[in-house]
């Protein structure tokens, strides 16, 4: 039923309607007569269509979820929309307004979206939200209704994982006894809806996962692999733990498994290699120490051998070189199943980015021969990805060529695999328009030209873009491009409309070259593109509409002296000074004609302080 008044199935309309009741009240100010007619309605499959009401069949949103719950949409009904003299939707965290439309009845909307940004586009505070419509109806008071409440998410969830026991014990054979694993997660304020956990050998690779939808949450590992392989004695598993919740949001744990040592066994003589296994393991493949709390430091984690013989131990990290930057070292009584290194060396500098080692050297005393191990490689990350955007069409123009355009991102790191990347596209006044995001090696993000909101581009403007890559240690880097949107030509029933190219005239004047040199330059430039796009109109008249915009809009008698004395002359004189450009460049001024309307056609609402920049404009239509 999104977006359409007519055509509505029985299923759909039941289920509207449905919305309507709770325990048996009618929610909604309605009168009885108009519930009467709405259930007839539905048993007649006549679509069920509330006057003068807010409706979203969506529980909630989280601007960081997945797809499906980015934005809530809404469907707004009015009882008499050519009645309209105004309107308003707001969306309220408790007395709290955090988003708000308006408008009069030709931008009255049957669907709105909400990203869960504010008015000035920062993120609105997690909780629960109600949406609320008001008409005005000329003399008559507002009409108001109210959504649902619904929530905003924006808050991952947290939680880890409990064993029992807390490792796992060989039995002598290689087998080890299982050990049951408890889920425990929530979210600040959404509904848990399931976890993965995947099982990681200390290679790095995985070797057993599990998956489960809330509320079931515990499970038991006999220590086995997928292959079927038993866990390795004095070893360290990691387990890395995703949650999510019911709007998408997820957060991800690490968890360490130990396995213990083998049994003990008699004591050999002395020059015999001690019984068990000496190794030391990093927890991952790197790390990236740029104090993000994302891999920040690497853990080694140590199995002694015949651990009751220790006498002293000493784990080094050597460079590419095999030279000794750091050292750990302890006794027999500071045996530590783990150590920490921050990626600094001996004298507390950041040690050069590259591959390490560590190298684990034990004395037993007399009572074996020395035992060593060296861990496999790992990478201490300390560049950020670097690369480049790259567009499908050096112009987007979305109504005239391809209907989308292509931005394909390249990314690299010195050392590092790339993990993910989020582009964000601004519009000309700097608020977020539009968003993608993709793990790598997914390049590309297909774009339509429209944003959050359904809205298009705007002809002859520059859409800013910046690009988050991160790699697969947490390093992040930014790569800045910028869209450039070609001059627009729309059909229309008598001709065409060159949709608006902004010219930055000096404030209350009509002189677009008294500005900033950057903007005196765009200016020539827009100027130059329309002038070569209307060649090809050269036997159609056009008509240079110059609009402005009302400051006085919420006093009508203040507003109406504006509009005459002060914004029709000046969108005038705007219409004319770009009549005069276009002549400067070689085009006949029999071709012109000008008119100037102030504030009377806006494309939004003069109350909107955010987006009324749009209003600032010269309409070019050209008429067969």
């Amino acid at each position: 039923m999104r977006g359409s008044r007519n055509g509505a199935v029985p299923v759909a309309c039941f289920r509207r309607k449905e919305r309507f009741m709770k325990n048996g009240v009618f929610q909604l100010a309605v009168p009885a007569i108009l519930l009467s007619f709405a259930l007839i309605g539905c048993q007649t499959a006549k679509p069920f269509s509330p006057q003068n009401s807010i409706l979203t069949e969506q529980t909630g949103l989280s601007p960081f979820g997945d797809a499906t719950h980015k934005t809530i949409e809404f469907s707004v009904f009015s009882g008499d929309t050519a009645a309209i003299t105004g309107w308003t939707v707001e969306m309220a965290n408790g007395s709290a307004i955090q988003k708000r439309w308006s408008g009069d009845a030709k931008s009255f909307p049957t669907t709105l979206s909400w990203d869960g940004h504010t008015d000035t586009g920062a993120l609105a505070p997690e909780g629960t939200y109600t949406a609320h419509l008001a008409i005005n109806y000329g003399k008559t008071g507002p009409v108001t209704a109210q959504s649902d409440s619904f929530l905003l998410d924006t808050s991952a969830p947290v939680g880890g994982l409990t064993l029992n026991p807390g490792q796992f014990t060989p039995d002598g054979t290689g087998a080890v006894q299982p050990i049951a694993i408890t889920i425990n997660g929530s979210s600040a304020v959404a509904s848990m809806d399931s976890w993965s956990l995947e099982i990681l050998g200390p290679d790095g690779r995985s070797v057993k996962s599990f998956d489960g939808k809330w509320p079931a949450s515990a499970m038991h590992w006999d220590g086995k692999s997928a292959t079927g392989d038993w866990v390795m004695p004095s070893m360290s598993y990691t387990a890395r733990l995703t949650l999510r919740d019911e709007f998408g949001n997820t957060s991800r744990k690490l968890s360490t498994i130990v396995v213990g040592d083998l049994p003990a066994v008699a004591v050999l003589p002395e020059a015999q290699a001690a019984p068990g296994i000496v190794s030391v393991v990093p927890e991952t493949r790197g790390f990236s120490p740029n104090g993000d709390d994302i891999l920040d430091a690497l853990t080694l984690h140590l199995s002694y051998g015949a651990r009751a013989s220790v006498n002293a131990w000493k784990v080094e990290i050597l460079d590419a070189s095999q030279q000794s930057i750091k050292t750990f070292n302890g006794d027999g009584s500071s045996r530590q199943r783990s150590i920490s290194w921050d990626g600094k060396n001996q004298t507390g500098s950041l040690a050069p980015e590259g591959a390490y080692t560590a190298r684990l050297s034990i004395d037993y005393g007399s009572a074996f021969a020395p035992g060593n191990a060296t861990s496999t490689p790992f990478v201490l990350d300390t560049t950020p990805p670097t690369g480049t955007v790259t567009l499908s069409e050096p112009l987007f123009s979305p109504m005239e060529g391809s209907s989308t355009i292509t931005l394909s991102v390249d990314a690299s790191s010195p050392v590092a695999k790339i993990e993910s990347w989020k582009l964000d596209i601004y519009d000309p006044e700097n608020h977020l328009f539009r968003t993608f995001d993709s793990m790598w090696p997914a390049k590309t993000a297909v774009w339509d030209g429209k944003g959050l909101q359904g809205d298009l581009v705007l002809s002859g403007e520059d859409y800013p873009v910046f690009v988050t890559v991160r790699d697969e240690f947490g390093n992040t880097g930014e790569i800045q491009s910028m869209v450039p949107v070609d001059i627009l030509v729309e059909k229309t029933l008598t001709g065409f409309r060159i949709l608006s190219s902004r010219i930055f005239f000096k404030p209350y004047t009509a002189d677009y070259t008294d500005v900033s040199p950057e903007l005196a330059a765009q200016n020539t430039k827009r100027l130059a593109d329309l002038a070569a796009k209307l060649t090809k109109f050269s036997n159609y008249k056009i008509n240079l509409v110059g609009h402005a915009v009302m400051e006085d809009w919420n006093d009508m008698a203040l507003g109406e002296v504006e509009q005459k004395n002060i914004l029709v002359p000046l969108s005038k004189a705007r219409a004319e000074a770009v009549k005069a450009a276009m002549v400067a460049q070689g085009l006949k001024a029999s071709m012109f004609t000008t008119q100037g309307v102030g504030a009377a056609d806006q494309l939004v609402p003069d109350s909107n302080l955010a987006d009324r920049w749009q209003n600032r404009r010269v309409a070019f239509f050209i008429n067969n």
